[in-house]
């Protein structure tokens, strides 16, 4: 977030695309390498769809909300 405080709102393009990516790198890596653990959240009823939408809009919507507090600090 200091890269945004420092050189404001053109830096949020950069740092949005950079955050997608590395949400798609862990969806993969996760996908494949423990694919083994979502079995438990199956036996819960929470389906694969459900369990990534809420966690990767959660992380997103946190993202975003931490970048709107640090540029109203400034």
């Amino acid at each position: 977030m200091l890269v945004t405080y420092t050189n404001g709102s053109s830096a949020f393009t950069t740092l949005f695309w950079f955050k997608l990516s590395t949400l798609a790198v862990f969806f993969f890596f996760i996908n494949s390498y423990k694919r083994e653990e979502i079995y438990y959240y199956k036996n819960l009823g929470i389906s694969k769809l459900v369990l990534w939408s809420s966690a990767l809009s959660f992380d997103l919507i946190l993202f975003v909300f931490m970048l709107m507090l640090t540029l109203k600090l400034r």
